[in-house]
């Protein structure tokens, strides 16, 4: 029920995702009225007989605080799908919802992984050498060096787990690459980080080193996180608008078009922002994905195969060892 557009998008982006995974299965969530005409679209009974709706008539509202989601909106759609998730009948649950909510909810129902305080959003984003992963982008505004050291070593297991990568880069989103520079809280998670046999720390990187791909893994607090990644993702969006007012409809144009079809497709399809939808709640005992508010069909579907992806893995299960292990030895 969530997100800008609600079950026009998500419903949407479910049935199709469904048709391509046949191993997949869901419970959809919400006012069972409202749904009906959007699931009315399947046509399909193969994909029909996966999926089950649970009917809630109360929903969680991009306005509700998180705290007020706790005390009176406990059979809410957002609740009663994290509640699934929590007693094993789910093994990922997705929203475009209220992020705080989904926060507070997951913190409440699975609890954290051992050793973490608070869970950090985290996403893949492309860079020059294919990926990287970012973290926290929204869910902690402010963060102790502890929190930081936390969300690196997540981040670094996550990245080991899901690309395969033996010992993932580790670097903290830093003013300058120098090690004076920066708040005091980012100068000591660096010293934390250099005394962690678990993570590869690689220093300091600037902002304009994110999509440089000299990293696999990239930590900050979840103020200047949201706001790398919006600031990125409206550039995308303003140099797109900017190339087709510059083309113009001339007939030379249309020829230049024509001729750059091919790679100005491949270009479009790397930098796409929905094909890098679904951030990873990463901390929480259990998988929790969540999309953008105003994501689109295709931007859902991703975050639908974020989740899908991370439950195959089984994320939680295989962090909260490893996590245990750095606790044990810790004490």
């Amino acid at each position: 029920m969530g997100g800008d557009f609600g079950p026009r998008v998500t419903v949407s982006a479910l049935l199709t995702f469904l048709s391509h995974h046949q191993q997949v299965t869901a419970l959809v969530y919400g006012d069972e009225r409202e749904l009906a005409g959007h699931l009315s679209q399947c046509r399909d009974s193969a994909v029909r007989s996966r999926f089950q709706v649970r009917h809630t008539p109360s929903q969680v509202d991009d306005s509700d605080k998180p705290s007020s989601v706790l005390r009176n909106k406990r059979g809410s759609s957002m609740a009663l799908a994290m509640q699934a998730l929590s007693e094993n009948e789910a093994e990922a649950f997705v929203s475009a919802g209220n992020t705080g909510a989904i926060m507070a909810l997951g913190l409440f129902t699975l609890k954290a992984l051992p050793g973490i305080s608070r869970p950090a959003i985290c996403t893949a984003i492309p860079t020059a050498n294919g990926r990287s992963y970012v973290l926290d982008l929204g869910a902690n505004l402010d963060c102790s060096a502890e929190q930081l050291c936390e969300f690196a070593l997540l981040g670094s297991l996550m990245a080991s787990e899901l690309d395969g990568i033996a010992s993932p880069t580790v670097r903290l989103l830093n003013v300058g690459e120098e090690a004076n520079k920066g708040r005091s809280e980012i100068r000591q998670a660096a010293l934390l980080l250099e005394a962690e046999p678990l993570i590869n720390y690689s220093g300091y990187i600037e902002g304009d080193g994110i999509f440089k791909g000299d990293c696999d893994v990239v930590v900050c607090d979840g103020f200047v996180g949201n706001v790398a990644l919006k600031t990125s993702e409206g550039l995308v969006k303003m140099v797109g608008n900017q190339f087709r007012q510059a083309v113009g409809n001339g007939w030379l144009a249309r020829i230049a078009l024509i001729l750059l079809q091919r790679p100005l497709r491949q270009l479009r399809t790397e930098l796409d922002p929905s094909l890098y939808n679904g951030a990873y709640v990463l901390g929480l005992d259990g998988v929790v994905v969540k999309s953008h508010g105003s994501a689109s069909k295709e931007g859902f579907i991703r975050a639908l195969e974020v989740a899908a992806e991370a439950a195959q893995h089984n994320l939680p299960k295989v962090l909260s060892p490893i996590l245990k292990n750095k606790l044990n030895r810790n004490e």
